[in-house]
């Protein structure tokens, strides 16, 4: 069994808003994300894009590009670790065992797929679904 940590009571930070945010999404914030919580969030996003384009979570760590589906399945897991939860593409990129310029490439085509409705409507879920998850992995 594994001792998660808890949430220290200076995690969320109130914004203009009502609603807390999570201190690792402000960009200032990013660079104090250890690589371990990187990690963790970065499998979050995999473990929801792989539930959302049903493809085995092992094909998006592959070494092999594998199929253009699952290429955007990883992709857009990628898209959705920095996006959503915040973390550098240096630390996003490792953890899908890419390069940080992989990952940055992964950003900007998810991005200008998300012209599609269809596409929009996935990734607009998955990102809610996240964003609540992410709201429990809270940075040492």
């Amino acid at each position: 069994m594994t001792n998660l940590p808890v949430a220290p009571s200076n995690v969320f930070r109130p914004c203009s808003s009502l609603e807390a945010r999570p201190l690792w999404r402000a960009s200032a914030a990013r660079r104090q994300v250890s690589a371990c919580t990187a990690r963790r969030l970065c499998e979050t996003a995999g473990l929801a894009a792989a539930a959302a384009f049903a493809v085995p979570v092992g094909e998006l760590h592959a070494e092999t590009r594998r199929s253009s589906y699952v290429a955007f399945a990883r992709q857009s897991a990628m898209y959705l670790s920095h996006v959503v939860f915040g973390v550098n593409l240096s630390e996003v990129g490792r953890a899908f065992g890419r390069d940080r310029t992989t990952a940055a490439h992964a950003c900007r085509l998810v991005e200008d797929r998300r012209d599609d409705p269809a596409v929009n409507g996935i990734l607009a879920s998955v990102e809610n679904a996240c964003g609540s998850l992410g709201r429990g992995v809270a940075p040492p």
